[in-house]
């Protein structure tokens, strides 16, 4: 991994702190720093283990995020791009599927002149049965006398 440029770290170092102009983050820095120097020389803060446990958690936490952020960011990217190739296959599936339906509702649009057709013809072999079987038994009758 390439080293930074001190000129850029230390740019971005002072852009990082609270304050409008260079004089302002100056006041800054140098007031915490002496406050610290002050509460380590007269004993107010004491650096014991507490406090290399912490710094060490800090850094590691701080590489974790530097250097593992990019990593979940991509697989995180995968994810999400796995997801929506996913979604957008089902989509076309169903834009496809819904498409065929209604081809095949098409083809079945002379179903109602069908319908219709057969009903009339229904109604006719309705009216022809009745005598057709009076003709017939009629005949029928004849015979039998």
């Amino acid at each position: 991994m390439p080293a930074e440029d001190p000129k850029k770290k230390a740019q971005s170092i002072i852009d990082s702190l609270p304050g409008n102009s260079l004089i302002s983050k100056t006041a800054i820095l140098s007031s915490t720093a002496g406050v610290a120097i002050y509460a380590l020389s007269n004993e107010y803060y004491v650096v014991n283990e507490e406090t290399i446990v912490a710094l060490c958690l800090l850094s590691i936490w701080g590489s974790v995020f530097k250097y593992g952020g990019p990593m979940y960011k991509e697989w995180a990217d995968g994810q999400i791009n796995k997801i929506k190739g996913i979604l957008n296959a089902a989509r076309a599936d169903h834009t496809e599927a819904v498409k065929t339906r209604i081809e095949s509702v098409q083809q079945l649009g002379s179903v109602v002149d069908i319908t219709k057709t057969l009903f009339e013809v229904s109604k006719a072999r309705g009216r022809v049965i009745p005598r057709i079987e009076g003709a017939t038994n009629s005949s029928a009758g004849n015979r039998s006398t």
